[in-house]
Protein backbone atom coordinates (compact mmCIF):
# COMPACT_ATOMS: atom_id res chain seq x y z
CA UNK A 1 0.00 0.00 0.00
CA UNK A 2 1.29 3.46 -0.85
CA UNK A 3 1.29 6.47 1.42
CA UNK A 4 -1.29 8.14 -0.81
CA UNK A 5 -3.62 5.16 -0.58
CA UNK A 6 -3.25 5.09 3.19
CA UNK A 7 -4.11 8.78 3.43
CA UNK A 8 -7.14 8.29 1.17
CA UNK A 9 -8.23 5.42 3.44
CA UNK A 10 -7.99 7.71 6.48
CA UNK A 11 -9.94 10.45 4.68
CA UNK A 12 -12.88 8.02 4.41
CA UNK A 13 -13.10 8.34 8.20
CA UNK A 14 -12.91 12.16 8.08
CA UNK A 15 -9.23 12.39 8.95
CA UNK A 16 -7.20 15.23 7.52
CA UNK A 17 -4.29 14.31 5.28
CA UNK A 18 -1.82 15.88 7.71
CA UNK A 19 -3.15 13.93 10.69
CA UNK A 20 -3.22 10.71 8.68
CA UNK A 21 0.42 11.18 7.65
CA UNK A 22 1.34 11.75 11.31
CA UNK A 23 -0.59 8.63 12.36
CA UNK A 24 1.17 6.48 9.76
CA UNK A 25 4.67 7.84 10.36
CA UNK A 26 5.90 4.78 12.30
CA UNK A 27 4.00 2.27 10.17
CA UNK A 28 5.61 0.29 7.34
CA UNK A 29 3.00 0.98 4.68
CA UNK A 30 4.44 -1.61 2.28
CA UNK A 31 3.45 -4.40 4.67
CA UNK A 32 0.35 -2.75 6.20
CA UNK A 33 -3.22 -3.89 5.71
CA UNK A 34 -6.47 -2.11 6.59
CA UNK A 35 -6.40 -3.43 10.14
CA UNK A 36 -2.89 -2.01 10.65
CA UNK A 37 -4.04 1.34 9.30
CA UNK A 38 -7.06 1.36 11.60
CA UNK A 39 -4.87 0.52 14.60
CA UNK A 40 -2.43 3.32 13.71
CA UNK A 41 -5.33 5.77 13.40
CA UNK A 42 -6.84 4.59 16.69
CA UNK A 43 -3.52 4.89 18.51
CA UNK A 44 -2.91 8.36 17.14
CA UNK A 45 -6.48 9.43 17.90
CA UNK A 46 -5.84 9.15 21.61
CA UNK A 47 -3.64 11.38 23.72
CA UNK A 48 -1.36 12.49 20.88
CA UNK A 49 -4.17 13.91 18.75
CA UNK A 50 -5.72 15.54 21.79
CA UNK A 51 -2.40 17.20 22.66
CA UNK A 52 -2.00 18.42 19.08
CA UNK A 53 -5.51 19.87 19.09
CA UNK A 54 -4.78 21.63 22.39
CA UNK A 55 -1.61 23.10 20.93
CA UNK A 56 -3.53 24.30 17.89
CA UNK A 57 -6.17 25.90 20.12
CA UNK A 58 -3.44 27.62 22.15
CA UNK A 59 -1.81 28.91 18.96
CA UNK A 60 -5.13 30.23 17.67
CA UNK A 61 -5.71 31.96 21.00
CA UNK A 62 -2.27 33.59 20.77
CA UNK A 63 -2.97 34.75 17.22
CA UNK A 64 -6.31 36.20 18.29
CA UNK A 65 -4.68 37.95 21.26
CA UNK A 66 -1.96 39.41 19.04
CA UNK A 67 -4.50 40.57 16.44
CA UNK A 68 -6.49 42.29 19.18
CA UNK A 69 -3.33 43.91 20.56
CA UNK A 70 -2.37 45.15 17.10
CA UNK A 71 -5.87 46.49 16.51
CA UNK A 72 -5.77 48.30 19.86
CA UNK A 73 -2.33 49.76 19.11
CA UNK A 74 -3.53 50.92 15.69
CA UNK A 75 -6.60 52.54 17.25
CA UNK A 76 -4.53 54.26 19.93
CA UNK A 77 -2.04 55.41 17.29
CA UNK A 78 -4.82 56.82 15.12
CA UNK A 79 -6.30 58.68 18.10
CA UNK A 80 -2.86 60.00 19.04
CA UNK A 81 -2.26 61.21 15.47
CA UNK A 82 -5.64 62.98 15.38
CA UNK A 83 -4.97 64.63 18.76
CA UNK A 84 -1.50 65.69 17.61
CA UNK A 85 -2.89 67.12 14.38
CA UNK A 86 -5.51 69.05 16.32
CA UNK A 87 -2.89 70.33 18.78
CA UNK A 88 -0.65 71.48 15.93
CA UNK A 89 -3.54 73.26 14.24
CA UNK A 90 -4.43 74.97 17.53
CA UNK A 91 -0.82 76.02 18.04
CA UNK A 92 -0.65 77.37 14.49
CA UNK A 93 -3.85 79.31 15.05
CA UNK A 94 -2.32 80.88 18.15
CA UNK A 95 1.31 81.44 17.20
CA UNK A 96 1.24 82.33 13.51
CA UNK A 97 -0.88 85.49 14.00
CA UNK A 98 1.41 86.52 16.88
CA UNK A 99 4.47 85.93 14.70
CA UNK A 100 2.83 87.90 11.87
CA UNK A 101 2.20 90.89 14.19
CA UNK A 102 5.71 90.78 15.66
CA UNK A 103 7.24 90.42 12.20
CA UNK A 104 5.14 93.31 10.89
CA UNK A 105 6.33 95.45 13.78
CA UNK A 106 9.96 94.32 13.27
CA UNK A 107 9.86 95.12 9.55
CA UNK A 108 9.47 98.79 10.48
CA UNK A 109 12.97 98.59 11.94
CA UNK A 110 14.47 96.85 8.90
CA UNK A 111 14.18 93.19 9.87
CA UNK A 112 13.47 90.98 6.90
CA UNK A 113 13.55 87.21 6.99
CA UNK A 114 12.64 85.15 3.90
CA UNK A 115 11.89 82.08 6.03
CA UNK A 116 9.31 83.93 8.14
CA UNK A 117 7.79 85.49 5.03
CA UNK A 118 7.51 82.06 3.35
CA UNK A 119 5.92 80.62 6.49
CA UNK A 120 3.38 83.44 6.69
CA UNK A 121 2.61 83.12 2.96
CA UNK A 122 2.06 79.39 3.29
CA UNK A 123 -0.14 79.88 6.32
CA UNK A 124 -2.23 82.47 4.49
CA UNK A 125 -2.64 80.11 1.51
CA UNK A 126 -3.90 77.31 3.75
CA UNK A 127 -5.91 79.56 6.08
CA UNK A 128 -7.22 82.45 3.94
CA UNK A 129 -9.81 83.50 6.54
CA UNK A 130 -7.08 84.02 9.17
CA UNK A 131 -5.67 87.10 7.40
Amino acid sequence: MTKREAVEFAKKFNWTAADAKRAFIDLDLNKANEQDLLMALANFAGQELLNRQRLQAAQKAQVTRKKNEIKQIETEYQQHMEQSKQTIEEMQSLFIPVIAKLYGFSKQFGLQDPWIEAMLETYEQHHPKAS
